[in-house]
Formats: C-alpha cells, structure tokens, sequence
C-alpha cells in the first residue's frame, strides 16, 4: 500500500521530533564521557579512534541491525520488546517457552532504568553548558536541572500531545544545527575523515587494552535510544523511520562527531566540553536554550514509551491495574500512569543528586540499553532461525558480529557497577521482582479458584429447576473464562440464593497481539433462554472498553436501552497463609500491590451505583 507524500512528509517529521530525540541528544555528552571514563590522553590517535568507533556503532548497530534486520519483525504493524517476546512465544519452544516471556519482562524493567536516566543525563549535559558562560553558573546547575525535571513529570498528566507538536520542528532545528556545527569545525580540521577507516576502531582498541574496554563501555552513549526505533515502528511506520534516519538523522549525528573530533584534533583542551566549545560564543546562549528543549522532547519520548509499556504489562497481568489516563483519543499508546511517573521522578531527581553531572551518569547508563539491545538480538536471532528459515551461514555472518557488539557492550557496562551502573542494575532488579511476585501472587488466586466440573449452561439449567423464582433485572457477571462458572456468580448465589431475570457473562479475553481485529472481536452465545455468554478480545495495547461491549451487545438486541443492570463482580483479598506461595517480603510486597491496584469496576470505568463487589480471601 503506497503512502501518499503529504502523509508520508508528516510521518517523517513526528519520527524526527519523538523516534530519534534520545539518540539525538547524545553528542552533548558522549564524546566527553568516553575519554573521561578511560582518563584517555586527547591525542590523534585516541581522537580518530574514537570517532571511528562512533561512526561505526551508529552504522552497524542502528543501520544495520535495527533499520534493516529487526523492524523486519511486527505483530500488526507494532514493534517493541514485549511485542517482539509475544512473537517468540508463538513458536515451538517446548519446555523453554517461558524464556521469550523472561528475556521480555527484563527488557521491559531495562527500559523502565532508561526511563530514569535518559532525563537525568539529557538535562545535565544540556545546562551543563552554563559553566562556559561564567564558571559561577556551576552552582546553579544542579538546581535548574531539577527545576526542569520537576516540570517535565509534572506536565504528563497532560499528555505528551500538549507539546508533541513542536517536537517534529524542534528537532528538525536540532539536527540541522547538528549538522552545521560539525561541517564548520570540519572544514578547519579535515584530518578527521581518516576516522570512516575501520583501522583506527581497531587501533584504538589494540594500543589501549584494558582501557579501551571501559571506554567501549561510555560509547554505548551514542546508540541510547535505538530501541525507541522498533518500540515506536507502529505509531509512524517503517517508512518514515527508515528514511528519516537514512538521509536526515544519520549524516546530522555523524557530521557532529567529526566536527568535535576535528575540534580536539586541533584543541585538545577543547575536551572540557567538545559540543558546546564548537559554538560560536554569540550563538551560547541559544544553543543552551535549544539543547535543554530538546533533552526535554527526548526526555518526553522515553517517558512516553514507559508509560505505553506499563499499559501494556498491565494488560498481559505483568503489573496489578494501575490508574491510568488515555491523553489521546487517537494514539492508543499515549497514556498517564501516575504512579509509574511518582516513581520515576522521584528516582530520576535521586539520580541527579548522587551522580551530579553528566559525566558521573553516563558511567550509570549504558546498561540498561546494552541489556535490551541483547535481548532483542537474541530474540530476532530466534525469530530468523525458526520462522525466516535462514541459513546457519547467514545467521551466522549477521548475528555472530552482532551479538558479539552486545556482549561486550553488557560487560564493559557490568565491570562498572561499582562507579555507578549499580543504580541502573538496582532498578532493572526490583522491576523484576515486583513483576514476579505480582505474576506469581495473580497465579495463587487463579489455583485456589475453583474451577466447576460442569459447564455454565448445565449449571444453570439445574439451579433453575430449584430455584424457579428470579429477581427483576439483568445482571451483569465478568468471567475470565468463557462457559465456566464465574467466581462472582457462585458466591452471589450462595449468599443471595436468587438468579436475575436475565444474565450477562461478558468475557474479556487480553490476546497476546497488539490489536484484536476482525468480525470475531465480539461475539455471543445464547446457552439458555435468558442467560447469554459474550466474548471480547482486546490486544494488549488496546484499551478493554466495556462501553464499547455493552454498545455492541444492545446493536445485537441481547439488552435494550432501558433495562436496569446490575454489575455483580468478585475482588480477590490476598491473606497470610501458613503454607504460603510467597513468604516474607515477597508476601507483604504482594498483598501492598493488591490493596492499591484498582477493582474491576474502576478499571472498567463501570459506574459504582450499579456494581455489587463481592470480596474472596485466598492465601498467598
């Protein structure tokens, strides 16, 4: 299908202002972090290797890898980590078919650890510019960097299309500047060309040993953000992002690194600041301004793309039902989750008062984008061997380099746990755990439940014969599982002893796609003369409407419009148990996220006038 060009020109511009903001902002920093992480002599050789080693991160890892191997991969149009384990798991993994879930819900607390930095990192590199204005400015840094921070998690409730119309030209300004700044300081030092040479990458990392491996670490910078590629393909498509990348975003960033390269070649000291020391020092001011505006779009994009990843753990079960605000009524993805922002400002503005600086941070940083991107490798490697049927040779030349890059990414990252990656590896830890407990507290209600031998037609048909008398109204029961006994129905009865006059049992069922289409969405049974089973299927980035279900049900002519309903739901109450499935802190943890995860008829938005909530005890 062909996109028009006016379509296909704004795509582009919304793939400039939200795909690349993160990756976008990393010559603020980068190059400064990797010589201050080895303490590297500013000298041709380690200039030229760097730059070198820059150049072709960006080449392999993004062109190659993401632009053409991995956006290959899709369920509907959407990409993304869970998406891409979702994909996984549809094949045959036998015994190991949990793995595509583990390798996702790890990829997903790593991203939630960027979602913390990405903001800390992009905010101090841009102020930190302050100081070559007037050293006194130092002290003031820290400051406005939380002063920036605090409106930006502020400003989400809002939703991120409050300002998303400025992110397509704002960035579009930033590359152009990008771009400009490195032709400027080219011309004056060409010399730095030598660095599209392989050789120099290689140099660098033979003469340096040791030293080269930590810097390799604080190159990771360069690439932050790729992941945002293939998490955001279903909101613009491949297209745009391909040629976005290719012919805009690409050349800007590589121009901007041999312009600072080129600076060093000839300043040495430049290295204080190589990004803001290539500005004229009429044009300080304005670059300050438009480099905190465009950490912040980078910032917002990150933000954005947890928030749409806690939705969806929430639907697949992964998180217990968090409030969450849809800020769009026409991109699914964007969506508020408060609680998810109160965690991470608090961490993020926690970060900025033990890192410090920039420099500090990016010693924290790398890991948690080096983890993902290995996760995704693995995982596409998986998807090429058993559903593209490529050749072991193939495979091979591709992946090997790649997963090889990955490796080494992730153990130069990890040999820094001490100087700072241990925030990043606390945060990817405990995101972990709270979603193991949670799935693994969800599972002890789901055994304890019990699960009826006969099926919901002979089950009514029987209690009907012994309880011919039935209250006026129809009554509404949520069933996990379609022509089973619901939980809700069995204790209304053993209570209230009546049936209504008519009865609902609406099964949502949360698909392991991204978006439920088609005529099978919906669809209904009628198993007795005034009981009828509806199921609804709902992807994970989809938003269960229930109004929607209830809409459908009345164009079907199941309810009228002016029937009286009554929503009649059960809400598990987790206990302590002597002979627990969770114990200690994982018992209690569990038990808190119950308690302030939201019922069935808040998350459903059902109003509370018309919703009997019964509770059921069950130990964990």
């Amino acid at each position: 299908m062909s996109t028009k060009k006016g379509s296909l020109v704004s795509l582009m511009i919304g793939a400039i202002g939200v795909v690349y903001g993160d990756i976008g902002t990393s010559p603020l920093y980068a190059l400064k972090s990797c010589f201050s992480i080895g303490k590297l002599p500013v000298d041709e050789s380690n200039v030229l290797g760097l730059i070198s080693i820059f150049i072709w991160s960006l080449f392999l890892i993004v062109t190659i890898k993401y632009i053409n191997v991995v956006m290959r991969v899709d369920d509907q149009g959407e990409g993304g980590i869970l998406v891409l384990s979702t994909i996984c798991e549809k094949l045959e993994l036998g015994k190991y078919v949990y793995i595509p879930m583990f390798l996702g819900i790890l990829g997903s607390a790593l991203i939630f650890g960027d979602g913390v930095i990405t903001p800390a990192i992009s905010v101090l590199g841009a102020l930190e510019g302050l100081v070559l204005i007037s050293p006194e400015f130092s002290h003031f840094i820290l400051p406005f960097a939380i002063l920036v921070l605090s409106v930006l998690f502020y400003i989400q409730k809002s939703g991120s299309g409050m300002i998303g119309s400025y992110f397509g030209p704002i960035m579009i300004l930033w590359f152009v500047t990008l771009g400009l700044m490195g032709i400027v300081s080219l011309i004056q030092s060409p010399t730095i060309l030598l660095s599209f040479n392989p050789f120099y990458a290689v140099s660098f990392m033979v003469n340096n040993g040791w030293i080269a491996l930590l810097t390799l670490g604080g190159t990771i910078l360069v690439v932050t953000g790729a992941e945002a590629i293939y998490a955001d393909m279903g909101h613009f498509g491949k297209r745009p992002i391909t040629i976005s990348w290719t012919f805009f975003v690409f050349p800007s960033l590589i121009l901007n690194y041999l312009g600072q390269g080129a600076l060093l070649l000839s300043e040495p000291e430049a290295i204080a600041n190589p990004f803001y020391l290539l500005v004229p020092d009429m044009a300080l001011y304005p670059m300050i301004i438009l480099s905190t505006m465009a950490t912040i779009i980078a910032s917002q994009a990150i933000l954005s793309g947890v928030f749409s990843l806690a939705w969806q753990g929430i639907m697949l079960n992964y998180l217990p039902r968090l409030t969450v605000t849809h800020t769009s009524s026409r991109q699914i993805g964007q969506v508020y989750v408060p609680a998810i922002n109160l965690i991470l400002y608090v961490l993020t503005i926690t970060a900025v008062l033990t890192f410090r600086s920039s420099e500090n941070l990016a010693v924290a940083y790398g890991l948690s984008v080096a983890g993902c991107m290995l996760i995704t490798t693995c995982l596409v490697f998986y998807i090429a061997y058993k559903q593209w049927h490529w050749s072991k040779f193939t495979l091979a030349a591709l992946f090997a380099p790649l997963i090889m890059i990955d490796i080494t990414f992730v153990i130069t990252n990890l040999i820094k746990i001490v100087e700072g990656a241990w925030y990043t590896v606390l945060i990817t830890v405990f995101s972990t755990y709270v979603i193991y407990i949670w799935i693994r507290g969800s599972q002890a209600l789901e055994d304890q439940k019990a699960v009826p031998h006969k099926s919901l037609k002979t089950f009514l048909m029987e209690y009907q014969e012994g309880h011919p008398t039935k209250i006026p109204g129809t009554a509404i029961f949520m069933s996990r599982f379609p022509n089973k006994v619901p939980n809700s129905l069995s204790i209304h009865l053993n209570h209230n002893k009546f049936l209504f006059k008519k009865l609902l049992f609406v099964s949502v069922v949360i698909k392991n796609v991204p978006k439920s289409n088609g005529d099978h969405k919906y669809s209904f049974t009628q198993i007795t003369n005034s009981a009828y089973v509806i199921n609804a299927n709902f992807g994970f980035m989809e938003v269960p409407s229930l109004r929607k279900v209830m809409n459908w049900a009345k164009e079907q002519k199941i309810i009228t419009h002016d029937e009286e309903i009554t929503f009649i739901l059960s809400k598990g109450v987790p206990v302590v148990s002597n002979h627990p499935t969770l114990s200690g802190f994982g018992e209690n943890l569990y038990i808190f996220l119950s308690k302030n995860s939201l019922s069935a008829y808040e998350f459903y938005n059902i109003p509370n006038h018309k919703v009997i909530e019964l509770g059921v005890r069950y130990r964990v």
